[in-house]
């Protein structure tokens, strides 16, 4: 909720002028021309953030340093204030803001500014409950996507002089440009349709897709070394078939990696059991699979000593292209010269018309070089050490294989019956141990199910994402939304007893107008005839709209600003027929306002003055009397020029 509790103009003469207003009600300030009347709502919209002060040269503009609006939420007032644009310009992003829950206005002296317009924004936003929110237009368009603020909720709450009554547009500031793309991209935002956390749901998208594409390149690489290592089963099946491990009979289906992989498993374990019948043979399959690691380990070695050794190279290079620019720099003595008169050349010494402006950076950059020269040296051990701790480690690596292979060729020797057998046993024992290494490389790529499940838990929540964020969600939204503000409407163009009130009044959206549908053809709104259809129909849409947005609990400011809704019928006030019809207006609006059980403020500016009981009780100020008030007091300055 937010309604105006009071307006308030600062005088450069230090004076305030407070106009009061009662919430939840009909507000009406009537009077002639030339008092003031539609500054109002200029002054309105520019306290709540508008980007240029719309308020004519003149009286207001001349006499008044601030304006201020004290407002009432549900559970707390907030007063903001902003200055008046300095001569000749159009805006000012001088702003004050003081929030309480039972503030008053504050005194002229205790203004100052504490804030720009876009914190005002910003603020009064997050105040009426506007969440955060992100219209991204469709692909191929190219508009920038748009966050629905305080500034689009305004759009919904004025009707001014020139557009209460008319027929070519339906909204405030429809006209602008661009503002039709905007309220087209803003208001199902307001209607409810788009999800409050759809922002959120957009990074939390992102952030699972980031998720996503990284389990699937896991995947992907795991399928690939599965398939690599396919390949070794079906050659080490061949191989094992070829000396004696497995029988010639065993057939394997074309890619089926679970046969190959529980064959070469069965394969281990049966002849490890006939390995047991013969000390000596176990004993060499044991030893033969150590071997096998080691030059695994051996493998690795090797590699980091080649790339040890390059860097190695690298870095000397490296050292002696730099120690060659430092002796060239050392031969014309600059690193004796460093403290050179910036006013000379370093060179020849010849007085300079300009002083080197990079004499600094010079300096800097002869210190770096030196520096660096002194990184290269001090790094330079290490990596000799580390370089000597690979080939003492590979080293050890080849004496442990050396030992190893001594060992078998030892039990070998010890058994004069395995010595017939022995090249076979041999063979076996090297199948074996690559086997047996296959098997355990293989062992962790049970995974692969796991990362599957993941995947499929990713895409999952990324497709109950998508559906929130559809846009036929929001469409069908959108359009379930405007049929409840059509049913509202269609009833209160029967209660105005507008043209065509017994067929359906529809607001369409897409070309932001109102749409009668009569059974042979639909009626826009541009092509009806009359002033007051006009009026009547923009007055039932804002209050349709309104009334929708109370009983959803939209974000949308509780007050709507009129600018003459009596307009069409003067100054033919004489013609009794014309004034029935402002009366009914005006009847309207305060039996639709009462309805909605003060949830929703009116305040209205206007020619109209009746001389019944329930019109005068709205009047909260009349300027119509001789000598009377207007918004800025005649003693504010000396003539009485109107403003």
């Amino acid at each position: 909720m937010m309604q105006i509790r009071e307006l308030i103009l600062y005088g450069y003469n230090g004076k305030r002028r407070c106009l009061s207003f009662n919430l939840g009600e009909v507000n009406i300030i009537t009077g002639e021309s030339k008092t003031g009347k539609s500054v109002i709502g200029d002054i309105i919209e520019y306290c709540l953030g508008g980007y240029s002060c719309n308020i004519a040269d003149g009286i207001v503009r001349d006499n008044v340093e601030w304006y201020g609006l004290l407002l009432q939420f549900e559970y707390e007032r907030v007063f903001v204030a902003r200055k008046n644009p300095d001569k000749g310009k159009q805006t000012s992003d001088k702003c004050y803001i003081e929030t309480g829950e039972k503030i008053e206005v504050p005194e002229y002296s205790e203004l100052s500014a504490t804030l720009d317009v876009s914190a005002i924004e910003e603020i009064l936003s997050r105040r009426i409950g506007i969440s955060e929110n992100l219209h991204v237009p469709p692909k191929g368009q190219t508009r920038q996507p748009i966050e629905a603020n305080i500034r689009h909720a305004l759009l919904y709450c004025f009707q001014d002089q020139d557009e209460i009554a008319a027929k070519n547009f339906l909204f405030h500031r429809q006209i602008e440009n661009f503002m039709p793309q905007t309220i087209k991209d803003t208001l199902p935002y307001f209607l409810g349709a788009v999800d409050e956390t759809a922002v959120f749901l957009r990074s939390e998208k992102d952030r699972i897709n980031r998720i996503l594409t990284l389990e699937k390149h896991k995947l992907e690489e795991k399928q690939k070394l599965i398939g690599e290592k396919s390949l070794r089963a079906v050659s080490l099946f061949k191989e094992a078939q070829q000396i004696g491990l497995i029988d010639e009979s065993v057939q394997i289906e074309k890619q089926n990696f679970l046969q190959l992989y529980n064959i070469l498993q069965q394969t281990i374990n049966q002849n490890l059991n006939i390995a047991e019948n013969h000390s000596s043979m176990k004993q060499v399959l044991i030893l033969q699979d150590k071997i096998q690691k080691i030059r695994d380990e051996l493998e690795n070695i090797e590699i980091k000593l080649d790339n040890a050794k390059k860097f190695s190279k690298e870095a000397l290079d490296y050292f002696g292209e730099v120690s060659y620019q430092k002796k060239r720099l050392e031969s014309i003595g600059l690193f004796e010269q460093l403290n050179f008169d910036s006013g000379k050349c370093p060179l020849c010494s010849a007085t300079l018309e300009n002083p080197l402006p990079s004499v600094e950076m010079i300096k800097m950059s002869i210190f770096k070089l030196d520096e660096s020269i002194k990184n290269v040296t001090k790094e330079d051990p290490k990596l000799i050490e580390y370089i000597s701790s690979l080939e003492n480690e590979r080293e050890k690596k080849i004496n442990n294989i050396k030992t190893l292979e001594a060992e078998i060729d030892g039990l070998y020797q010890q058994n004069n019956d395995f010595e017939q057998t022995k090249d076979v046993y041999i063979r076996k024992g090297k199948v074996m141990g690559r086997i047996s290494f296959w098997l355990e490389s293989v062992e962790n790529d049970n995974e692969e199910k796991t990362q599957e499940l993941k995947i499929k838990d990713l895409e999952k929540h990324i497709k109950e994402i998508d559906e929130k964020l559809d846009s036929d969600s929001i469409e069908e939204k959108k359009q379930s939304a405007l049929s409840r503000i059509q049913e509202d409407m269609t009833q209160l163009a029967k209660l105005l007893n507008l043209e065509y009130s017994n067929n359906i009044y529809r607001l369409d959206l897409n070309k932001l107008t109102i749409v009668i549908e009569k059974p042979e053809r639909s009626v826009p709104l541009k092509q009806l005839g009359s002033g007051s259809n006009w009026v009547g129909i923009h007055l039932i849409t804002y209050f349709a709209l309104q009334r929708f947005f109370i009983k959803r609990k939209r974000p949308v400011p509780r007050f709507l600003f009129l600018d003459q809704p009596s307009q069409v019928y003067f100054p033919s006030r004489r013609d009794k027929k014309d004034w029935k019809e402002v009366e009914k207006i005006y009847q309207f609006i305060i039996e639709q306002t009462k309805e909605l059980d003060g949830n929703l403020q009116v305040i209205i500016v206007d020619h109209a003055d009746f001389d019944t009981k329930e019109f005068k009780k709205v009047i909260c100020e009349d300027w119509r009397q001789s000598g009377g008030k207007k918004l800025v007091p005649q003693d504010w300055y000396d003539n009485t020029k109107d403003n």
